[in-house]
């Protein structure tokens, strides 16, 4: 995978829940989707679907910007080019967040 103007998120990620990583102190929250907290009867079935999905391999994120919690918000990629967030709302783990993604992810609901 090469990186230019992204952040290299090393092998060794934590997935957060279903739609936050961490690479050490570094939290990114993936833009555009929204997936249940892990409060949700939901939220560790969607935690565990991104920790498969990643499944110990380098993530590419391009930053956008920060979030009121500190995070990064970026979009992040599999080295086989696969949009992590697309693959979340794909498989039904996470929704669309029109406010943000302007409809961005609309087109991986119901692939």
């Amino acid at each position: 995978m090469t990186c230019t103007l992204a952040l290299c998120l090393t092998a060794a990620l934590t997935v957060t829940d279903g739609d936050t990583i961490r690479d050490g102190a570094l939290r990114i929250r993936l833009w555009g989707i929204d997936a249940p907290e892990l409060q949700d009867p939901r939220g560790p079935a969607s935690r565990a679907y991104l920790r498969a999905l990643i499944d110990g391999q380098p993530v590419a994120c391009d930053p956008r910007n920060a979030d009121r919690y500190g995070r990064t918000v970026a979009t992040c990629h599999l080295p086989d080019g696969r949009d992590l967030a697309c693959e979340m709302v794909r498989a039904g783990m996470a929704h669309d967040w029109p406010r943000y993604s302007k409809g961005a992810y609309a087109r991986c609901e119901g692939e």
